[in-house]
């Protein structure tokens, strides 16, 4: 059983010198994990690339071809892909990158993608559609509009956020007093409609709360999910939300709310498949119930907390290796853990 893992950002995809160290680190530790994770699935040969100038891949039973540039990385990408049985992409949502990518494993002949389909992938990419999508699903979500010149004019959040339409790892995400201040920092565009601003940014009110994860593991023959256990989210204080780590499980004030709207989530959406992150907000306010912000159709950094956590391989779950998707088993205690892969278990 032949199995591709394309990370992007460490793979030697990134097309640029500069790259956001986030980026950069929470990339190249999901790769590590989900690698060893899966070397260690009975006849399972993994195979995955890696950029030349940066520091190797170091997993053992992995085969780690080096690439030089990116047009070289398309090219291995294309070849590996369609000797596969199994493929995994992992890149950000940035400019389709994530969506560009599946597309491109699809159509070189790659065996199951253990990602989801792109009419998915494309709908919870656009931070925008996906708030329009929820609402008519009435799950609960975070009011969200286009940073143009008629919606700033009229908003009157405060505190605001403003983050760019297709993101990912918090990436330009920023934190105003008020809407004033926030047109001053970023001008707002011209378009008002869904399509006419591909690359612009979109307004969100600020709730002060616990940010949580969930991640589910999906199951694309027989359509079950299992939800796995919700994951405390440590951001930074400096209004960007930059990711700092996690803590698994959170137990708290709103964890059952939490789940209950995850699985209404996956109820209404369609061509889940492989392993998808769900990131909500438990507001402050207790009488007020937690709500959706983003979906991620792609392995998160959540992960590499529940893998110290379970007690069988969740990668062999992924495959779906003669282990149905049913609930998995967990280790007791809690699991602290940081975007480079270092973790912490049995923190009281």
């Amino acid at each position: 059983m032949n199995v591709f893992v394309s990370e992007y950002v460490c793979g030697g995809g990134w097309p640029e010198d500069d790259v956001p160290p986030s980026l950069l680190r929470e990339g190249g530790a999901m790769l590590r994990a989900i690698v060893e994770d899966l070397s260690r699935v009975p006849n399972c040969h993994v195979v995955t690339t890696m950029d030349a100038g940066r520091q190797p891949l170091s997993a053992g039973g992995v085969r780690v071809v080096q690439v030089r540039s990116p047009q070289e990385e398309q090219d291995v990408f294309a070849k590996l892909a369609a000797e596969s049985d199994f493929c995994l992409v992992i890149a950000p949502e940035l400019d389709n990158i994530l969506n560009e990518r599946c597309e491109a494993a699809r159509r070189a002949g790659a065996g199951r993608l253990l990602n989801p389909a792109s009419n998915l992938v494309r709908l919870c990419s656009d931070k925008l559609r996906l708030f329009a999508f929820l609402q008519t699903q009435q799950i609960p979500t975070i009011p969200t509009v286009l940073w143009t010149h008629a919606t700033a004019s009229k908003i009157d959040w405060a505190p605001i956020v403003i983050k760019p339409r297709f993101g990912a790892g918090s990436q330009g995400v920023q934190t105003h007093e008020s809407a004033a201040s926030a047109r001053r920092a970023v001008p707002p565009t011209c378009g008002d409609g869904y399509e006419s601003v591909e690359d612009g940014w979109i307004a969100q009110p600020l709730i002060p709360g616990t940010a949580v994860s969930v991640g589910v593991l999906c199951d694309q023959n027989s359509g079950a999910t299992d939800i796995l256990p919700v994951a405390t989210q440590t951001l930074s204080s400096d209004g960007r939300f930059r990711y700092l780590g996690g803590r698994i499980p959170y137990e708290r004030h709103g964890a059952d709310e939490v789940r209950t709207i995850v699985a209404q989530a996956c109820h209404t959406l369609e061509d889940m498949s492989g392993y998808v992150g769900f990131d909500l907000i438990v507001p402050l306010g207790r009488s007020e119930q937690p709500v959706l912000v983003e979906i991620n159709p792609r392995l998160t950094t959540s992960y590499l907390g529940y893998r110290h956590l379970a007690i069988d391989n969740l990668a062999a779950r992924l495959l779906g290796s003669d282990i149905p998707v049913t609930s998995a088993l967990w280790q007791p205690g809690n699991v602290v853990f940081l975007p480079d892969g270092r973790f912490d278990r049995n923190v009281g």
